[in-house]
């Protein structure tokens, strides 16, 4: 696994020593960049359930402004900072859980442009982190969400406030892209 892009570019990352995360596959992130290539550059980002954190590395290699890393496991957390190779610029790790982590960003009033969803497959993180994104008023108008799934999971319960800008199925994954229209 390594960075694709940018000022990080081929820089190798670790995976995190544990079964249970699942890494982006190459061919999958690859394609998930290019979808998107124009909403990175100087935003803030939010790659929640960040597992080794290449989500957020990859964004940060193509210029992003600052990236909020957040996970719920130590082993994920340390895996992040050695990826980071103490390049922590721009960069914010939190060790929570996703709902107490949203909760505490919107009393910091934080407000980001892209956020990167990657869950457990089996469980039903995104519909729920969709609702609390935009009940804590975590994002931008026009903000950009990308969800990885299972492409057996069929996301359908989330506020009417996000539009599915994209589905692209790649075997057994599925990525949506949304945009947040405040409006």
């Amino acid at each position: 696994m390594q960075v694709i892009t940018g000022k990080f570019r081929g820089r190798k990352l670790r995976s995190v020593p544990t079964d249970q995360t699942r890494p982006t596959l190459g061919r999958v992130k690859e394609s998930m960049f290019d979808l998107l290539s124009e909403y990175i550059y100087d935003k803030e980002v939010l790659d929640l359930f960040a597992g080794s954190g290449a989500l957020g590395i990859e964004c940060l290699s193509r210029g992003a402004k600052h990236v909020t890393f957040v996970d719920n496991q130590k082993e994920s957390i340390k895996t992040i900072g050695q990826n980071l190779k103490n390049e922590f610029e721009g960069t914010t790790i939190i060790l929570g859980d996703y709902e107490e982590t949203i909760f505490k960003l919107a009393r910091q009033n934080k407000k980001f442009d892209l956020v990167l969803l990657d869950p457990p497959f089996e469980s039903d993180y995104i519909e729920k982190v969709l609702y609390f994104l935009h009940k804590k008023d975590l994002l931008n108008d026009h903000a950009i969400i990308l969800c990885e799934t299972s492409s057996q999971k069929l996301l359908q319960n989330y506020p009417q406030k996000y539009i599915i800008k994209k589905n692209k199925n790649y075997g057994t994954i599925m990525l949506t892209i949304f945009e947040y229209v405040k409006g």
